[in-house]
């Protein structure tokens, strides 16, 4: 099976199936503050404004299609872990996948709020130079964060050892 491989700074290179460490998923439990305001406008529609008035629809449009486009956001994003790098997929739209090697992470830290915890969710800010990546809605954040940074030592002492041979 052909696949895309790790190689280096925005370089892709096809080869055999690379090797999957952990492939994951956000959760929906994270978006609970979303699904409160969208149940809270549909029943401002149902109550307050009706369904027979201009606002009303638009009230039910609005909410409707942020529920609707979350939940497929949520489904359609990936996040891959594998040997040589980190693997970001986001959106209903996006068809290719961000590339982020070990070598370019330079932090790693883990946010909750309170509601998140009690969910058992997170979110894993991963910082490079060019920019900060959010990983959001991550169930068990602390041990994808040392996931990664297992990964990571485990490139470097394959890097060291490469450059040792030659």
């Amino acid at each position: 099976m052909v696949t895309v491989n790790c190689v280096g700074k925005g370089a892709l290179m096809i080869t055999e199936e690379p090797k999957v460490v952990k492939s994951f998923r956000p959760s929906m439990p994270h978006y609970w503050r979303l699904f409160a305001i969208a149940a809270f406008a549909f029943f401002l529609c149902f109550t307050v404004f009706g369904l027979h008035t201009v606002t009303g629809h638009c009230t039910v449009f609005l909410a409707g299609g942020s529920v609707i486009y979350r939940i497929l956001s949520v489904f359609t994003t990936r996040y891959v872990i594998t040997p040589r790098c980190l693997l970001v997929k986001r959106g209903p739209v996006s068809r290719k996948f961000k590339e982020i090697t070990y070598g370019e992470i330079n932090k790693i830290l883990v946010t909750q709020g309170s509601m998140q915890k009690r969910f058992g969710v997170g979110n894993i800010i991963i910082g490079t130079e060019q920019a900060e990546h959010w990983l959001k809605g991550i169930k068990h954040p602390h041990k994808i964060k040392e996931l990664i940074n297992k990964e990571k030592a485990l490139e470097y002492e394959r890097r060291t050892l490469l450059r040792k041979m030659l």
